[in-house]
């Protein structure tokens, strides 16, 4: 026969077996979450993610009943209903679509993703006020219109301004570098309201009304860095060809304020000598601006050395009309 010791040890090594095999059979699902068995809860089409993965079965299944339990995320959390622990605040936006039509994860109710396709137009306000959803904050345009004149529904930026009755001559009301775009420090130096050269769709093109602006002063804007466009590098060189350090605005041959291809040449009475030699612009191989008539100061005389002043072309020569023909 064998031992009390011998039979002892036996039995113990069996219940082992069992046990581990027992544990082998219920699977991760039932270790992890006790009392649930090897049920796959996928196959009701309801996988259990987030906090009900963790939420005892009991709290949903009420007396054990498996059949029928409602999918719906209105049917549970809702005051009331005795199973979910959360419901609907009081402040919640009012609306009757399902909870997941705007709720995406079962772990948090934030981050939800509001679907405004029921939502009536002009109707912003009713939940954009501040308790149910955000609303204008402190520095927004002053305005009546709703907000989905504006905003789109799925940002707030960028957003485009309705400028319908808005009052001529009213822009800096919003547009003072606080409640909306100011002017740049590099803007064009003018008391008049904005709405004079720009549009409503974008600050650019702009046209610049130039009513009141004082002859020859162009460059007061029209510099390099400045607001307005500045004379190009070839660009004729009319500083040290005509001028000879006198002071010429731009407006002298530049006669139209909307175009810079409308001119008519201001020689400035240049005698074609000294800084207003006329090859400086005349002269083959020149590339400035401009359709003026070149030719080679040779072109007749291989002792030439200058347009008028060799005794040729007006004014100091005798042929053709001063600053106007050859």
């Amino acid at each position: 026969m064998r031992s009390t010791h011998t039979v002892l040890l036996w039995r113990f090594h069996l219940i082992a077996a069992a046990a581990a095999a027992a544990l082998a059979l219920a699977g991760p699902c039932a270790a992890q979450q006790p009392g649930r068995g090897t049920f796959d809860h996928l196959r009701t089409s309801f996988p259990l993610t987030g906090v009900h993965a963790v939420t005892p079965c009991e709290t949903c299944h009420i007396g054990g009943r498996m059949a029928g339990t409602p999918r719906q995320c209105e049917f549970c959390h809702r005051a009331g209903s005795g199973i979910a622990s959360t419901f609907k605040p009081p402040k919640h936006v009012p609306t009757n679509e399902p909870c997941q039509n705007c709720h995406r994860s079962a772990a948090t109710w934030q981050g939800a993703r509001y679907s405004h396709v029921a939502a009536a137009p002009g109707a912003c306000m009713s939940c954009h006020n501040g308790a149910f959803a955000t609303t204008k904050p402190s520095n927004h345009i002053v305005t009546t219109q709703s907000c989905d004149r504006c905003h789109r529904t799925v940002a707030w930026v960028p957003a485009g301004f309705n400028h319908a009755g808005v009052a001529p001559g009213t822009c800096a009301t919003c547009h003072n570098g606080s409640t909306a775009t100011g002017k740049p420090s590099n803007h064009v130096v003018t008391t008049q309201p904005c709405d004079a050269c720009h549009r409503t769709t974008a600050w650019l093109p702009a046209g610049f009304n130039h009513a009141g602006v004082v002859p020859g002063s162009c460059e007061n804007c029209h510099t390099p860095g400045g607001s307005g466009l500045a004379m190009p590098a070839n660009h004729i060189p009319y500083k040290t060809q005509l001028t000879a350090g006198a002071s010429m605005g731009c407006d002298r041959c530049h006669t139209s304020t909307t175009t810079f291809t409308v001119e008519t040449m201001d020689h400035n009475n240049t005698q074609g000598n000294g800084a207003g030699f006329c090859r400086g612009c005349h002269a083959t191989g020149t590339s400035y601006l401009g359709n003026m008539q070149k030719k080679s100061v040779t072109h007749q005389s291989s002792t030439a050395t200058d347009c008028s002043q060799s005794g040729c072309h007006r004014p100091l020569g005798n042929q053709g009309s001063t600053y106007r023909s050859w």
